[in-house]
């Protein structure tokens, strides 16, 4: 004997079964995945976030920079020190002598080493502009 079912009707994460067979007629509760929906989680704008920049390879510490997620986990870091180049970041904690604050780690080409130093922590949005305590880079 074989069934053949289709949805009937779906809340949150239950979905309700309709089965049918030739005389008999069965309604049972399946659980559905509670996955967000790929399309739903796509179509939402990208969210800026404003933090220093860091190169951690070589202890450069740079002002504060504008960045968005181009997929999870992965920004792309607009700064003045690069002008129209945009930079692949990941942000994590940056933390020299106790003091630790996010910061974009940038894929940055360390041309020296620097002494390491604190970021800054007061990187915030000003309407449009990312500003914060530090003076560029």
């Amino acid at each position: 004997m074989r069934r053949l079912c289709a949805p009937t009707a779906s809340f949150f994460a239950v979905a309700v079964l309709a089965c049918s067979h030739p005389q008999e007629s069965v309604s049972a509760p399946v659980v559905a995945s509670a996955a967000p929906s790929a399309t739903v989680a796509a179509s939402s704008p990208a969210k800026a976030r404003c933090l220093p920049v860091v190169a951690a390879e070589c202890g450069c510490v740079y002002s504060c920079g504008v960045g968005t997620e181009t997929k999870p986990g992965v920004y792309s870091v607009r700064h003045s020190f690069w002008k129209d180049t945009p930079l692949v970041a990941t942000v994590k904690p940056w933390c020299v002598g106790g003091q630790c604050t996010d910061a974009f780690h940038g894929e940055i080409v360390c041309s020296g080493i620097c002494a390491p130093k604190a970021a800054d922590a007061t990187c915030h949005f000003e309407g449009d502009a990312c500003v914060g305590a530090s003076v560029a880079p």
